[in-house]
């Protein structure tokens, strides 16, 4: 494993690179590669580089965690994210069809380093839940008083529901 790099470019130099596997490590701000202020914690970065005569095949693991406000109860909380991708970088067009769009590159064959900034934000960003909540069962608010449901209750009545729904509740009782 190559030593760890701390808040450098997310690069990989591939010129002059004999082939084989290689490790890399890598730590880097979230401000670097253009992650708001709520991800607080350094991006951290294992990749494993496959390097052929005709190709490098790339895997990469990615953790994190960020700071967000619950969706349903406005409480705020650290979500640890992880990653993964794995990305074929070829030289010619021809071996770009052989792979999936979303998982290669194709590269000039004078290419020195490969940038992965972009696709690790990509990627951190994608792993952000599309819902987010403090716990899984989290409670939520109340929508009369606003009390926050997961540390005390209220008491608030239920609220009176619409009559034209009351054949469809018959149902559910049931």
């Amino acid at each position: 494993m190559k030593p760890e790099k701390k808040n450098e470019e997310l690069k990989i130099r591939i010129s002059g690179l004999s082939n084989g596997l290689h490790d890399y490590r890598f730590s880097a701000d979230p401000s670097a590669i253009g992650l708001e202020n709520n991800f607080n914690k350094p991006v951290e970065v294992d990749a494993h580089l496959d390097k052929t005569s005709r190709q490098l095949y790339l895997t990469v693991d990615i953790r994190t965690s960020a700071h967000f406000e619950c969706d349903r109860s406005l409480d705020e909380f650290e979500q640890p994210l992880t990653a993964h991708f794995n990305m074929f970088f070829v030289y010619d067009e021809l071996e770009a069809d052989k792979y999936p769009p979303d998982e290669v590159h194709v590269i000039a064959p004078d290419t020195v380093s490969l940038d992965l900034t972009k696709d690790i934000r990509e990627m951190v960003l994608l792993s952000v839940p599309l819902k987010l909540l403090c716990r899984e069962n989290c409670k939520g608010l109340c929508p009369q008083c606003g009390t926050n449901w997961n540390h005390e209750s209220c008491d608030c009545k239920e609220e009176v529901s619409d009559p034209r729904w009351s054949g469809l509740k018959d149902l559910l009782d049931k």
